[in-house]
């Protein structure tokens, strides 16, 4: 909040202190090392035990929560906004769909909140980046298509969307679990001097997004499976380890705010209309939180838990990504007004995620629904430890 702020008041709409034009291949390049970053770290730092254990929830979230939220997104644009086509419509809903990590940290992290369901918001953030990322290219495909751009056919989008989803998994997994039992064997010997020891893990991450983009995988699928690998395989070291490369991702994760405000938001100023707005708004709240109300129906949450699952989805570094790689392709007719969609969204996710994350987790941690599910933690935590 305070590096976006800080931004917009120094920046083009502010002082006008900071004036520079960003190439949109740099921040991009730049904000997808930053989030494979934080994906990585949070992933190395998740209970792999216990995520097999309660993978339900993030299950639904991903596989019924998302592909509705991305339908319920499209419908709610054409409506809004009629001069769309519902090519664009979608690539709206899509762009908005996944979750973000780093805005997301301090509910993940915050001891108020559950182990169950932070690790289900944070696997949610952590995977649904790279699901989205295929939709979003279809989508776009779709919309360049229906100006009379060429591209490809839609079956070969579906093809590409299996492929990043698969190749990134098996290249996760295999980077992961080599290097993570490689650098395990290595520090038991003390092979690795203690200077570069926090340096051998921002390896691992760099070289698992590197392999996925070779390969042909998506890199957020990648460096999430990667990080759950290597936390399971270099689970002595992975806590430091990770901590270093979490604050190096939070770092970047600021910087890219810091110039999102300076920056990018302004550029959008003049298209932002009250229709904007109310879009926004519903993002944030119904377009979110009924599919997601929807997906966790027959798993016994009460109320207080699938409400604060449903309002902690921020939007932030990954839908500013998805549409600098739109931007590609500025010949969009209609671009600059779903360019305005998203940077309100994102604004506004910003803010009101931002000014609630720590109140909200407080308050849910107090709940009887909250203190049900510290108790199966406690249960569980206790009946692994003593089989």
């Amino acid at each position: 909040m305070a590096f976006m702020l800080v931004g917009l008041a120094f920046g083009q709409a502010g002082l006008g202190i900071v004036s520079i034009e960003i190439d949109n291949a740099v921040l991009e390049g730049f904000g997808e090392l930053t989030l494979g970053f934080i994906l990585f770290a949070d992933a190395a730092s998740t209970n792999s035990r216990n995520l097999v254990r309660e993978a339900l929830i993030p299950k639904r979230l991903l596989l019924v929560a998302l592909p509705l939220t991305i339908l319920l997104g499209a419908a709610t644009a054409m409506i809004l906004f009629p001069n769309l086509g519902w090519q664009e419509a979608a690539l709206i809903a899509a762009i908005l769909a996944p979750t973000d990590a780093a805005l997301g940290l301090a509910v993940v992290t915050s001891r108020y909140v559950p182990e169950r369901i932070r690790q289900a918001i944070l696997v949610e953030s952590g995977l649904n980046d790279g699901l989205a990322l295929p939709a979003v290219l279809l989508f776009a495909a779709l919309a360049f298509s229906m100006m009379g751009i060429e591209g490809h056919g839609v079956g070969y989008w579906i093809g590409f969307a299996a492929r990043q989803i698969i190749v990134g998994v098996i290249v996760g997994a295999i980077a992961g679990g080599l290097l993570g039992k490689f650098i395990h064997f290595a520090d038991e010997r003390e092979w690795i001097a203690h200077a570069f020891r926090n340096l051998t893990c921002i390896g691992v991450a760099v070289l698992t997004l590197f392999c996925a983009h070779i390969a042909g995988g998506n890199g957020f699928i990648a460096a999430f499976v990667g990080g759950l690998v290597f936390g399971s395989f270099c689970s002595k070291r992975a806590g430091s380890l990770t901590n270093f490369v979490e604050e190096e991702g939070q770092l970047f994760s600021l910087i890219i705010f810091f110039f999102f405000g300076a920056v990018l938001l302004p550029s959008a100023f003049s298209h932002f209309t009250t229709v904007c707005v109310l879009y926004a708004v519903l993002s944030l709240t119904v377009i979110r939180m009924a599919p997601t109300a929807l997906s966790l129906v027959g798993l016994k949450l009460k109320l207080p838990s699938t409400l604060f699952i449903g309002w902690f989805g921020p939007r932030g570094l990954a839908s500013i990504l998805f549409l600098l790689i739109a931007v590609e392709h500025e010949e969009m007719g209609r671009f600059s007004e779903i360019e305005a969609i998203v940077y309100v969204t994102v604004f506004l996710s910003v803010i009101l995620h931002g000014a609630t994350a720590a109140p909200f987790s407080k308050l849910y941690g107090g709940t009887a629904a909250a203190k049900k599910h510290a108790d199966v933690d406690v249960v569980a935590t206790d009946t692994g430890a003593n089989p």
